[in-house]
This record gives structure tokens, sequence and C-alpha cells, in this order.
């Protein structure tokens, strides 16, 4: 189009200069003594225009040839970006179409531009780590790293650590990844696994809160999450009773009651020396809403009121009558109050609803108690066979 324009431009002098030739009666005079020189006024233009051009050139010509050296640079090094993009896109197609060695091979070779070398070994250590090559992905990553901005090395090199169970490396990396990126959402889950995995649970809960506001969580998975740390620190927090007792304080109540939360909590305050707490938490679990695994629980833990205990799961009894785990509960309290009649009821009815190796273990101590060691040693047996069932 550019030279379409120029053309129409050129023509339009031309007919320009024929016309005020034909027309224009003017002439110039070049005087240099002893010469003088005479010519129409449209031939001077045309040979001023001609010489104009013609330095015009010279001039063009100069320049090029001052700069071949450096054209000829600038062309070598485009083909050479040129070559290196190629092989970047090709090692980027083997990876991703998981040929890792290729890939490695590619992208280990590759050299020019700071940022897309870095990203090449990047890539190459990624490649190695498919191929279970742990050494040369280190090497990678270390060479990686020393670019001014190593963001992607770092994250390569914590989800490597974390495959490789590394959790204290996965850390680190993270750490100086987020000196980087300090609200990077991939590095923060990262770094919710690796504290997962070292049962740092008050870290947890600091990240799950954080991915739950950035909505990197859903729902389910950050209630999941804050319940796991929620029984890791009940777990860890297990024979101190203030600690116990003020972390559980803190706790919100929805969770307070949650089955796997109780349990844990009731564990640990029983562990603790404080079973009435365990009772309490039991109680308190088992009204809002019903489970079997609390209910097998509750006679484990004596408190202070165990008549007490009895008369409430006799309450739980009239709306749960066939629940074999409350009435082995029912069994235990009455055994530890010396109410044997009732003791041995309970543990008949257990064993009615659904034969089970506790039951009959119980049934068995009362016989032999009560001098009936062929009822016991049959009790026995069946608690045996439960077992060997049971595997």
């Amino acid at each position: 189009m550019r030279w379409l324009i120029s053309l129409i431009i050129v023509a339009v002098l031309a007919v320009a200069l024929a016309l005020a030739g034909r027309y224009d009666p003017g002439y110039v005079v070049l005087v240099y003594p002893p010469w003088r020189a005479e010519l129409s006024f449209v031939s001077f233009v045309l040979l001023l225009g001609l010489l104009i051009g013609g330095a015009y050139m010279l001039a063009r010509l100069a320049i090029a040839t001052l700069n071949l050296p450096r054209t000829v640079r600038e062309r070598k090094a485009r083909k050479e970006a040129e070559r290196q993009n190629a092989d970047f896109t090709e090692a980027l197609a083997a990876y991703l179409e998981g040929r890792f060695k290729e890939a490695e091979k590619i992208a280990a070779k590759l050299v020019g531009e700071p940022r897309r070398e870095m990203l090449a070994r990047v890539m190459a250590a990624r490649a190695a780590h498919e191929s279970r090559a742990h050494a040369r992905r280190d090497t990678y990553l270390v060479e990686a790293k020393d670019n001014e901005k190593p963001l992607a090395a770092l994250y390569a090199e914590a989800e490597a650590r974390l495959g490789d169970r590394d959790f204290p490396g996965a850390l680190s990396a993270i750490e100086a990844g987020k000196i980087l990126a300090p609200a990077h959402t991939a590095l923060q889950r990262l770094e919710l696994k690796a504290r997962q995995q070292l049962g740092q649970w008050d870290e947890v809960l600091r990240l799950a809160e954080q991915l739950g506001k950035a909505n990197a969580l859903d729902e389910t998975t950050l209630a999941l999450t804050r319940r796991a740390a929620h029984l890791g620190n009940l777990k860890r927090r297990t024979g101190d009773g203030k600690g116990l007792a003020e972390y559980w304080k803190k706790l919100p109540s929805g969770e307070k009651t949650h089955p796997s939360v109780a349990l844990e909590a009731a564990e640990a305050f029983a562990a603790s020396g404080d079973a009435d707490a365990a009772v309490g938490i039991i109680e308190d679990a088992l009204n809002k809403s019903w489970d079997e695994g609390l209910a097998a629980r509750y006679g484990h833990y004596i408190g202070k009121a165990p008549l007490a205990q009895i008369q409430q799961a006799e309450k739980w009894l009239v709306s749960h009558p066939r629940d074999g785990a409350l009435l082995m509960s029912l069994a235990d309290l009455c055994a530890h109050e010396q109410l044997w009649g009732k003791a041995q009821s309970y543990a008949e009815a257990s064993i009615a609803v659904a034969p089970n190796v506790d039951g009959h273990l119980a049934l068995a101590a009362f016989k032999e108690q009560s001098g009936q060691p062929g009822e016991a040693c049959a009790h026995l047996r069946k608690a045996l066979e439960l077992c060997h069932g049971a595997r």
C-alpha cells in the first residue's frame, strides 16, 4: 500500500513537471568563470532532484555499510531466538504429551534469555521428577533458582519435596516463594498439605481460613480441614488439662457436638484425668444427634455420678431400644456399680441385638464370677470366633 501511494505521488509530480515545462518559459543560468551554463527551469529541477536522490542513496549505502556488522549480529541473534523458541515449544509439547525423557533432554540444553532459560530448567526438573531421576531434578532446580525471579522453580521444588515426603524441605521452598509472592494461593495450598503432614494444626487452621476467604477451598473441604485440625489439636493437648480446657472453650458449638470431635475430646479429657468432662461431652453430642460410636464409648468413662449416667443411658434406651452399643455401655456402667443382675441382662440384650466380642467377654466374666465356668468358656469361644470372623 505504501509503495502504491509513493508511485501515485511520483506520477503526479511527473505530470506537474511536464506541464510546467510546457508552459513555463523560465530558465536558470549557472556561472562559474570562465564557464557559463543555461538550462530550463524544469531541467534544473529535474537535475536537482536527481542529485538529491543520488546523495540520499549514497548516504543510505554508506550507513548500511557501516551498520553491516551489527545487522549481521542482529540477524544471527534473531535466528538463534527463533531456534530457541522452536526448541522450547518442542520441549513443552513433549512434556505435555508425556514424553518426559525427550522433554528433559531438550529443556536441559536451552540457553539464552534468562527467564526462558529458567523456565526451561524448571520444565527439565519436572520431567526428571516424572522419570524418577531425583538427582538430575535437584540439579536443574538449583540452576533455575539462580534466576532473579525464581518463583516457578521454588513452586516446582515445593511440589517435588512434598512428593518425596520431605515436608520441612517443602516448607523451606514455600517460605522462599512467599517472599516473592506473599498471597500466592497455590503456594498456600502446598503449605497446607505440608503442615497437615507435620501435624502443625494451628497453622493448618490459619491457612484454611485464608484459603476459605480466597474461595480456594470448597465448603466441604474447608469443613473437613478444620475438623482434622481440631482433632489434631485435641490429641496434641492430651495430658495438658488446662490447655485442653482452654482450647475446647474456643471451639464453635457445632464442632463440639460432631461425633468425631466429641469422641476425640472425650478421650483427651479422660486421659487428662477429667472423666466428668468426657461424660458431659458425650452426653451433649448424643443429645443433639445419635451416634453408635459415641454410645459405645459412654460406658468407658466413669464420672463422679455413675448412677446418673445409668439413668441418662436408660433414658436414651427408650428412644433406641435396639442399640447394641448403648446396651453394652449400660452393662459396663452397671458392672462398675456392682449391679450384676442388670449388667448381665444388658450384656445379654446387647448380643441378642448383634453378637459382639465385648458382650461375650462381659458375660464370660459374669458367668465365671457366679461359678458357671462352662458357660463362661462358651462365651469366650464365641468371642474368639467373632474375632477370627472379623479378620
